[in-house]
């Protein structure tokens, strides 16, 4: 039974509970227009059912995935990744293009989709930024030459939670302090004055475990039960990757790690339905390593 007084935001309740709910809307407008720094803010959105857009259910159900739209017609895709590190940047390609096909199905194609966002929560490194100490990543594509941006209707955002560092007192722009509650607030005792803005204790306020539901807390302590049991399979699997690697040398075992990474996530997608050769193209597994799982 969980004794924090806030609810962990990396839990696939929690996150939904803090930002994927019509009654807290209003926290993720407030985010979302802090991160993006778009010229056109948002103003209100819908949330869009990943079915909808023919997203399959392993991606939802498994790694906390969001889609929305706002009131100007732009599509916002938000996930948290827990683990996975090897795969989750191609999967973040593969979520963008799923809002582009939609816009195909839906009306007659004008080479012209509405702009699409994909923001990626990350609990762990990205291995392109080792050498930024900075935690928001924002990429779109470019000319490698010159930096200029060729096509800006696709902008995906990448967050690296273990480099929000900074202690309270030195934070100095509301993605730090969005950073840094969320990183945070499942370690506090009580709402930390010092961040000061309202929207804060709002965030704070709707995340009192106390105030839940018995429903909402059981449903809870299941999620936060799933994301430890996985992230043990994890540090698992990395441990014993390490492990063996000290005798087989350090890039073998590495690669060892990563291989039972993609077993572990390719056993999931099988028992959500996906087919052998889905799952195959997903994971870069061979068909008959799948079938032999």
């Amino acid at each position: 039974m969980c004794t924090e007084r806030y609810i962990h935001p990396f839990t696939d309740f929690g996150f939904k509970k803090i930002f994927g709910s019509l009654e807290n809307k209003h926290l993720l407008i407030r985010i979302l227009n802090d991160l993006l720094e778009c010229n056109d803010p948002i103003e209100d959105l819908t949330y869009i059912d990943p079915k909808e857009l023919g997203v399959p259910s392993i991606y939802y159900m498994s790694i906390y995935y969001m889609c929305c739209q706002t009131n100007s017609g732009a599509r916002i895709i938000v996930n948290i990744q827990n683990m996975y590190p090897d795969l989750f940047k191609n999967r973040s390609f593969y979520y963008s293009n799923f809002s582009i096909l939609e816009s195909v199905n839906k009306s007659e194609w004008s080479y012209n989709p509405p702009p699409i966002y994909t923001i990626i929560f990350m609990n762990h490194y990205m291995q392109q930024f080792c050498d930024d100490p900075e935690p928001k990543h924002t990429a779109r594509i470019c000319d490698v030459s010159n930096g200029r941006v060729l096509y800006d209707k696709l902008t995906y955002v990448y967050i690296e939670m273990p480099k929000v560092v900074k202690p309270l007192e030195e934070l100095g722009n509301p993605v730090e302090r969005w950073l840094w509650a969320i990183k945070n607030m499942n370690d506090l005792d009580e709402y930390p004055e010092s961040l000061k803005d309202e929207i804060f204790r709002e965030l704070f306020r709707v995340s009192e475990i106390y105030a839940f539901t018995k429903e909402e807390r059981m449903a809870y302590e299941e999620s936060l039960k799933n994301m430890r049991d996985w992230n043990n399979i994890l540090n698992t699997a990395v441990k014993k990757s390490h492990e063996e690697g000290k005798e087989k040398g350090r890039e073998e075992g590495l690669q060892e790690g990563r291989e039972e990474e993609r077993r572990i996530l390719a056993k999931q997608m099988i028992a959500a339905g996906l087919s052998i050769s889905k799952v195959a193209e997903i994971t870069g597994l061979s068909t008959e390593t799948i079938e032999n799982l």
